[in-house]
């Protein structure tokens, strides 16, 4: 039978403490060598392929998903030649259902495990919601929050029956401020915000992490070259967005790299945000409502 004194401290968790950590440096908590992540939508040029390079430059073994095989086939082989660890191209829409567990499950067969699991679906619609069609608001929704949701449920089927892992979904600072022509997306990534905190309520007790990022104004090469010389006037609309938003929003005034957001995925990924739960942290410049 147990003592008070010993009742009280299994209610605090402190037989659940961490105390391995005292003695270590940053820097070693920061290391995910052995880790299995899976990272999704990382085939092209933005948060994707950064997320998957930092989460492999700090030790772990990726699985990279996306759409079409080439593009991740590519950015594996990069990763497996910078990093020298394994770097895994899996193919699959994550707009589909059947897809999306078929990739997971596949992707920690390869991966032998899966620890992390980077939730990081597309940007779709944006201009004035008046004229959006069913379709548009439809895809945005999908494209925006209802993937995030698909892949989530997919790696819980793994991260459950083992009673561990660490779920980042990719939201978006428009989750939390208004910004014009981006009504549809920036609902459908309060949404993500939302699922984050609700998924950690209901999951942390069985020992899974759920967290958030969101991003602010990334830059892209295809971003960077329409704000530089846009060919229409949707590209001359979406710049002075982005510049009023630059000028009047975002204190650091400038836009930001993927690699910058990739930062606090792999700090959230590791040992030093392990007291971190249902939080999505704003990666934004301090972009505020202005």
């Amino acid at each position: 039978m147990q003592s008070e004194e010993q009742e009280w401290a299994t209610l605090m968790g402190f037989d659940r403490l961490p105390t391995d950590i005292v003695d270590r440096r940053v820097g070693e908590l920061l290391d995910l060598s052995g880790r299995k992540a899976i990272v999704t939508g990382a085939g092209g040029d933005g948060l994707g392929q950064a997320t998957a390079n930092r989460l492999a430059g700090s030790g772990a073994d990726v699985a990279l998903i996306g759409r079409t095989f080439s593009k991740v086939e590519k950015r594996a082989a990069e990763i497996e030649k910078r990093w020298g660890v394994k770097a895994y191209p899996i193919l699959g829409d994550l707009s589909d259902w059947d897809q999306v567990h078929r990739a997971v499950r596949e992707s920690r067969e390869v991966l032998g495990g899966l620890d992390i699991m980077v939730n990081n679906p597309v940007m779709s619609t944006a201009g004035a919601f008046e004229h959006h069609t069913k379709e548009d608001i439809d895809g945005t929704v999908h494209g925006s929050l209802t993937m995030v949701m698909y892949s989530a449920h997919a790696a819980l089927e793994h991260m459950v029956p083992q009673g561990s892992g660490r779920i980042i979904n990719i939201s978006a600072v428009g989750g939390r401020v208004q910004q014009p022509g981006l009504t549809a997306y920036c609902a459908s990534k309060a949404g993500v915000i939302g699922f984050t905190r609700n998924l950690a309520h209901e999951f942390a007790p069985r020992g899974i992490t759920v967290l958030g990022v969101a991003p602010g104004i990334m830059i892209k090469p295809e971003m960077r070259e329409y704000v530089l010389n846009p060919r229409n006037d949707a590209q001359r609309a979406a710049r002075g967005t982005i510049l009023n938003s630059i000028r009047h929003q975002v204190q650091l005034g400038r836009v930001c790299l993927p690699e910058e957001v990739a930062n606090m995925v792999a700090y959230l990924a590791s040992d030093a945000a392990n007291y971190m739960c249902g939080q999505t942290i704003d990666v934004a410049g301090g972009q505020w409502m202005g």
